[in-house]
């Protein structure tokens, strides 16, 4: 089903707002996340050794919320909450490269796509429009110290 893409920045964040709920309420959506994010790079999973994966499939979801809710720039713990999870993944925390979020990026619509019972061809297009923003930021942040 195809969609006009017609639509302004604030409908953009709502649809994949509602997009990104809709996912992240089955239960497998951090597990399949992650599945995805590590068949795209196998080497990501490195980042992940001593990872408690219960605690991190908690953090997964919280964290999107917080970029779901950086998006229109009015909220200000959604924006503080950003920029400490960008401070953790800079070079001088857990020096997650930039390159590695188009990997982050393809796991994340991989997985909305598979959960999503919605999902029509130009919600892709939003995702990656609207989710570019924050991840941007988030990149732009690996060099700071």
């Amino acid at each position: 089903m195809t969609r006009i893409r017609k639509k302004t920045w604030n409908q953009k964040v709502k649809i994949v707002h509602d997009s990104f709920l809709r996912s992240s309420s089955h239960p497998s959506f951090a597990s399949d996340f992650y599945e995805n994010l590590f068949f795209l790079n196998p080497k990501i999973k490195d980042n992940f050794k001593n990872t408690d994966f219960e605690h991190q499939h908690k953090a997964i979801l919280h964290g999107m919320e917080f970029l779901m809710n950086f998006l229109d720039g009015s909220n200000e713990h959604a924006r503080a909450q950003v920029l400490r999870i960008a401070r953790s993944h800079s070079q001088s925390g857990m020096a997650i490269h930039p390159h590695f979020y188009s990997y982050w990026i393809e796991a994340l619509i991989m997985t909305s796509k598979k959960l999503d019972h919605l999902w029509y061809d130009d919600l892709e297009y939003y995702w990656r429009e609207v989710i570019n923003l924050p991840v941007s930021f988030i990149i732009s942040q690996y060099y700071k110290s």
